[in-house]
């Protein structure tokens, strides 16, 4: 695992935006938190790439990057021909070179998302008194590895997400479109704000929410949110009022009309099991 043929780049701040440019190595584009469009010379419409999945460009291939919204960080892995040409055979059956040599985007395994918070976690205690500056880039090194092994597995056992058709695609928007939700329940964002954060019209979002959520968008928020407070008041004792205030809702009595509707029972309830 030689450091000059892998390296690894930690980007984030609003309002990322990387012009067209190419690079003379593989680069796998692995957002964090947020979301990023990515375009590239051979693709009429840019890629959304979210913490749900990854991308692969090739060799000289033209590509553009930009945040979709403020909080967004995502790590590049640059991985030169040399690096994966030692390292790729181990894949039997798959022409890895091939496989990444354009473009394409792969959904993520729960291997990887391990990997990226064990990276997290070190990043964030790095320098450390504890343990010398070269254990922690050696350590470092070993996860680059990591990270390019079981993206490389993923590259060799399934398919390209842009591959999957037309549907493939929609469905994993749609997830994106509810993870984003997930992260921010207490904010109440609008339709609107989700068509503008996601570049999509609101009848195209409407429709393809209920078409593959079998929901619409206010009722899963509004789901998702009594979820979330049934378990603060089950699970924490937290009172009715600071449950509700938690997932964004300061009336109670609205909180008893979702849990009625989303759950069939009252938010007092919770509070009687627990």
């Amino acid at each position: 695992m030689q450091s000059d043929v892998l390296h690894c780049e930690l980007s984030s701040g609003a309002g990322y935006v990387m012009d067209w440019h190419a690079h003379d190595c593989h680069m796998l584009l692995l957002p964090r938190r947020g979301s990023l469009l990515l375009s590239t010379e051979d693709s009429r419409t840019g890629m959304r790439l979210s913490s749900l999945s990854f991308s692969a460009v090739g060799i000289d291939i033209g590509h553009a990057t930009a945040a979709t919204c403020s909080e967004e960080s995502h790590l590049t892995l640059y991985v030169e021909p040399d690096y994966l040409r030692r390292y790729g055979p181990g894949h039997a059956g798959t022409d890895l070179l091939a496989a990444i040599s354009g473009h394409g985007q792969w959904s993520r395994s729960d291997v990887l998302d391990a990997i990226l918070v064990l990276y997290d976690r070190i990043e964030a205690s790095m320098p450390s008194p504890l343990i010398d500056a070269e254990e922690q880039r050696r350590r470092l090194r070993h996860l680059n590895h990591l990270l390019f092994e079981e993206c490389m597995r993923i590259v060799a056992r399934t398919e390209r997400i842009d591959a999957a058709g037309r549907n493939g695609n929609n469905a994993l928007l749609i997830r994106q479109v509810q993870q984003f939700i997930d992260e921010h329940l207490e904010e109440h964002h609008d339709i609107d704000m989700l068509c503008r954060q996601f570049h999509l019209s609101r009848r195209h979002l409407t429709r393809l929410f209920r078409e593959i959520a079998r929901e619409s968008v206010v009722d899963y928020g509004n789901r998702r949110r009594v979820e979330r407070a049934q378990r603060l008041i089950h699970e924490r004792g937290m009172s009715v009022l600071q449950a509700g205030l938690a997932v964004g809702i300061d009336s109670p009595s609205y909180l008893a009309r979702l849990f009625r509707k989303h759950l069939g029972i009252l938010p007092s309830d919770c509070r009687k099991t627990h």
